[in-house]
Order: C-alpha cells, then structure tokens, then sequence
C-alpha cells in the first residue's frame, strides 16, 4: 500500500508525491521533487537532503542518531524540525507525513 508525503520546496510550492514503503525519504524527494540533492547518496555526508518536518510529525519519527546530529549542527538553516532525509526510510506509519525541502547550503 503507498504512502502519501506532503512536501513545500525551498520556492514555496506545495506537491504530493506517492511512495512505497522500504525506500529512504532522501530518495523519493530527489527522484520526484526538486530541492534535495542528496549528493553523498544517502551516507549522512553532505547535508543536501536536509529537510524540516512539520511540528506534529517531529515527535512520531524519533530524534536524530549522533552522526545525523552532528551534520545538522554544522548546518545555518536548522531548526527543531530538521532532519536529514537520507536517514528516514518511509514507513506506512508515515503516511500523510508533511515536511519543507531546505535550500542546500553552499
């Protein structure tokens, strides 16, 4: 059964996108978004998938393990809700899950 992300880009715009559960977040945004690099192809190295969940969804996908923690930090667009999109993998329990892309930092 898919899974329905609601997903704002860096530009504002607002898309839905479908999805299987199993695949990573990272790239279900990269393959059908726009705004997510994801250059390091998912090994928590660059930072080009951050992306920042909507406040009700924060609590349900748990907190960033240390290696994730520590390449937020060194992002300047963090927040509460960023995560890195490489590090949650889509479940059916994220279904109707909405976040915002953040613009890859230079």
């Amino acid at each position: 059964m898919s899974i329905q992300i609601h997903v704002t880009d860096a530009n504002g715009h607002q898309q839905r996108l479908q999805a299987d559960p199993g695949s990573s977040l990272m790239e279900l945004l990269r393959d059908q978004s726009s705004g997510v690099e994801g250059i390091c192809g998912g090994c928590c190295a660059c930072g080009t998938c951050h992306i920042v969940l909507e406040s009700d969804w924060q609590p349900l996908l748990g907190t960033a393990q240390p290696e994730e923690e520590a390449l937020l930090d060194a992002l300047d667009e963090r927040t509460s809700g960023s995560r890195l999109s490489c590090q949650l993998r889509l479940s059916q329990e994220m279904d109707g899950l909405s976040l915002r892309i953040v613009p890859a930092e230079c």
